[in-house]
């Protein structure tokens, strides 16, 4: 196979590899962040992970509306009930991220 070959195989946008490495360094930038923000590694790690979880169905919902032609109803319901199946992970996120679990124990 020539190499001119083998880029064509792994250089989109789709690619499950490439969209992995995405997400992985996106929750490992997200972990650093919020480490630097104060959170405890442990806590950030998990709270990466929850928006990685959150929002990893985002990019199947974008190339509906990115493919050749208008998306039908029942392609965009398709795409967006995954995306709307993970909100229990943001809510996690944001409840982990602003501390509001800690809040109510407090009360």
């Amino acid at each position: 196979m020539k190499a001119k070959d083998r880029g064509k195989i792994c250089d989109t946008p789709t690619d499950p590899s490439l969209e992995f490495d995405t997400f992985e360094y996106m929750r490992s930038k997200l972990t650093d962040a919020f480490v630097e923000g104060g959170h405890a590694p442990l806590e950030a790690a998990k709270i990466a992970l929850y928006v990685v979880q959150g929002v990893r169905n985002v990019p199947k919902l974008l190339r509906v509306f990115t493919a050749e032609g208008f998306p039908t109803r029942d392609e965009i319901l398709e795409a967006l009930g995954p995306v709307l199946d993970e909100t229990p992970a943001l809510e996690k996120a944001k409840r982990l991220l602003l501390h509001l679990d800690e809040e109510e124990q407090s009360r």
